[in-house]
């Protein structure tokens, strides 16, 4: 069953403690929903004394809800024209979170009183006229609806929390534009295709404005098909926004205002959340990782849980580098954050273990922060070597590979360089040291383990020979696993 299948199903969770005078969330178990991603939706209304309505409310819960901490926090992704939109958002985040790509999210679908004026008094910020409305309409109200009462009954009874978001569509994304324009309190917002340009660009010109007086950060991103935003005030905005706001918008070419949806909601969830990525976070040293997301964090003023991939890669890396109780740490917030791993108990006799150990005294950290040596005492050594490398003896020397020595601008630098029928593949050297018996060298390795890969050279005089080992980690081969070395020789080019 897809994750957000299961998040939705969690629904049938009881409504928790409130406080008796604030409107809560009330499940509606007999009001069919749509489907989110085939798994059966549920429906919830909430008093509304903003609005003095009774709203129809569909809901997602992220996939880790009931095995994670009970003051685990989610980010809220609010999303306008609930009942067409939920399914599109679910998905697309679905997909993202279950990569690592953005955080698990509570999602907040707001259903539509009436697909026509109640919709459009909703959704149009005040002093502007969409659709022939008047230039009185609803949509601060429904902004303070949603803030004073929909967000603290979500966060109260189903974990939700900052940093908030929203997503809309059309006259979603006109309010959309608004709420950044005008409340701090959203952070991310994604706007498709909404048409800024009535009233000779109004509501451009207002988030513009809005980027001389709002205080908190924003992250905002448009994407475009019927619609484009206006280019001059695109440029105003760039030009006034603070540095700490990350704009973006995009034409998508093949999509029309109806078909664009999904895809937009992918693209603007990705974009906004891009430096939670675990592909924007630093892969090396591992102790930098953690930090990393201390500042995405701070940058989104609420703390983000990391990816549950890069929190269990980080418990392994860190008990491979020996250190136990660093290991302990993100372990800890694997499971607050997402629940027990299966191999749990596993994990915490590693742990164990590893803090019983001395620190190690070989850290991927000191082997890049060693100094190369100087041109003089490399000075021997420079210029190409040609050679291979092979785990089994029988393998056949193509001299397919190329050590490069020289000294640029009065530095030293080294590459490796291999031949391959695609094309050259060069590694350059992150550690250099002349040693007694020859020359050691070494590049991070390209994916896990994150060690560096040393090759420890002999010199006879002739060749250049050794074995390749893992630096900075204690890389033991999984059980059945034959440990075969990588075995190298060089010699001079020409020589």
């Amino acid at each position: 069953m897809p994750r957000a299948a299961v998040a939705c199903l969690a629904l049938a969770l009881p409504v928790l403690t409130r406080a008796q005078d604030a409107p809560a969330l009330v499940r509606e178990p007999e009001r069919h929903v749509s489907d989110v991603l085939g798994g059966g939706g549920a429906g919830f209304h909430i008093d509304s004394a903003i609005l003095g309505q009774t709203r129809r409310i569909d809901l997602a819960l992220p996939p880790s809800f009931e095995a994670s901490a009970a003051d685990r926090r989610y980010p809220v992704v609010v999303v306008f024209d609930g009942e067409y939109d939920l399914a599109p958002v679910a998905a697309a985040v679905d997909m993202l979170a279950g990569n690592g790509q953005v955080p698990e999210a509570v999602i907040v679908a707001i259903e539509n009183v009436d697909p026509y004026n109640g919709r459009v008094h909703d959704l149009t910020p005040p002093g502007l006229s969409v659709s022939g409305s008047g230039v009185h309409e609803g949509g601060d109200q429904f902004l303070d609806f949603i803030e004073q009462e929909l967000l603290p009954a979500v966060d109260r009874q189903y974990k939700g929390g900052p940093p908030r978001a929203i997503v809309g569509h059309s006259s979603g994304g006109i309010l959309a534009t608004w709420a950044a324009a005008t409340r701090p309190g959203f952070r991310a917002i994604v706007s498709i295709d909404a048409p800024l340009h009535f009233a000779d660009n109004w509501l451009a010109k207002k988030l513009v404005a809005g980027a001389a007086s709002r205080a908190t950060p924003l992250r905002y991103a448009s994407y475009e098909a019927r619609f484009a935003w206006p280019e001059q005030e695109w440029s105003s905005l760039v030009a006034a926004a603070p540095a700490t706001w990350k704009l973006h918008h995009e034409a998508l070419p093949g999509e029309k205002h109806e078909t664009m949806y999904l895809l937009a909601a992918y693209l603007g969830l990705r974009e906004v959340f891009a430096d939670y990525s675990w592909l924007s976070a630093p892969e090396v040293p591992t102790t930098s990782i953690l930090p990393y997301y201390d500042q995405v964090s701070a940058a989104f003023g609420a703390p983000l849980v990391p990816p549950r991939r890069t929190l269990r890669n980080v418990t392994d890396d860190l008990l491979m580098e020996g250190r136990g109780a660093a290991a302990r740490v993100a372990f800890d917030q694997l499971v607050r954050g997402y629940g027990a791993p299966e191999d749990a108990d596993e994990l915490r006799a590693r742990i164990a273990e590893v803090e019983q150990r001395p620190p190690p005294t070989e850290t991927v950290e000191g082997l890049l922060a060693a100094p190369f040596p100087s041109p003089d005492e490399v000075r021997p050594w420079l210029g190409e070597w040609v050679g291979d490398t092979w785990m089994n003896p029988e393998e056949p020397r193509t001299g397919d590979i190329t050590l490069r020595l020289q000294v640029v601008d009065g530095a030293v630098q080294g590459e490796t360089v291999y031949h391959t029928p695609e094309g050259e593949l060069v590694c350059p050297w992150q550690y250099l040291q002349v040693t007694p018996a020859g020359l050691t060298w070494g590049f991070m390795n390209g994916m896990r383990p994150h060690g560096m890969l040393l090759f420890e050279g002999r010199f006879d005089g002739t060749t250049l020979a050794g074995e390749c080992r893992f630096g900075g980690i204690d890389f033991r081969p999984p059980a059945g696993m034959e440990h075969k070395p990588v075995c190298f020789e060089f010699r001079r080019a020409g020589g």
